[in-house]
């Protein structure tokens, strides 16, 4: 016997916290959520998260879930504390799908994305996906 979906699939209100809106620095351009699940990754974080706050798209919100790791990620996570589009949760997790579901839950954008914490975005590769996604508007995802 199958169940179903909606008793087989996580809910997102699981994870639903008051969260402050996001920082928009352009409050009428589309506002891309992107979530970095992580986990004892500190050689890569700085990269990936320079890629993301680096990008020409003006409004991106970001967050950094990551697993409890007992590396130097977090140190270098607080090293970017200052820009108010970087948001983070430390605590343990049930793996990266666990980690996307809680930054998703947690995000305001129109366009949720996820980049995994040893990846790096080429610059303007945000505002090359939402362009993409307005000319196609019927589109579900974009992806490089």
């Amino acid at each position: 016997m199958t169940r179903p979906l909606a008793e087989t699939a996580p809910a997102w209100a699981a994870y639903r916290a008051p969260v402050p809106p996001p920082h928009l620095a352009a409050p009428g351009q589309t506002l891309v959520s992107v979530v970095v699940p992580s986990f004892n990754q500190g050689r890569f974080i700085g990269a990936t998260i320079a890629s993301v706050l680096g990008q020409s798209h003006d409004n991106i919100e970001l967050w950094v879930i990551d697993g409890g790791s007992s590396d130097e990620s977090l140190d270098v996570v607080r090293q970017f504390a200052g820009d108010p589009r970087l948001r983070w949760l430390s605590e343990p997790d049930r793996g990266q799908a666990d980690a996307i579901n809680k930054g998703w839950a947690r995000c305001h954008g129109d366009v949720l994305a996820w980049l995994n914490s040893d990846d790096t975005y080429l610059p303007g590769a945000v505002a090359a996906q939402v362009v993409a996604l307005a000319a196609a508007p019927g589109a579900g995802a974009v992806y490089g």
